[in-house]
């Protein structure tokens, strides 16, 4: 049996890579609203400081598992489905405006 290797469009991991950005970026609005620094979280869910800082970094196109989302939900004290859909948009593109005050 052959296998057919099926191939991405460029424009499906672009939109891939927006949605694991606006996760991270989630990630850091949940991790905000419980006055918990990076280092806590990356402490409580046994993940690097540094590498969690790149997940919540809009910048950087950096991939995480599953489980590593599980690990974070847990240690937010969310569910992991709240990572993955929107929260109020306008708090996380607008958190330098508001002051930190995200309630």
């Amino acid at each position: 049996m052959e296998m057919v290797k099926k191939s991405v469009p460029s424009s499906e991991l672009v939109m891939e890579m927006e949605e694991i950005k606006k996760i991270g970026q989630r990630i850091a609005f949940y991790r905000k609203q419980r006055n918990l620094t990076q280092r806590e979280l990356a402490e409580k869910a046994n993940v690097s400081k540094s590498y969690l800082s790149k997940i919540e970094s809009s910048g950087t196109n950096v991939t995480f598992s599953l489980f590593l989302l599980y690990k974070l939900a847990e240690a937010l004290g969310v569910e992991a489905y709240c990572l993955l859909k929107p929260v109020n948009e306008k708090y996380l593109y607008q958190k330098e405006d508001r002051g930190g005050d995200f309630s």
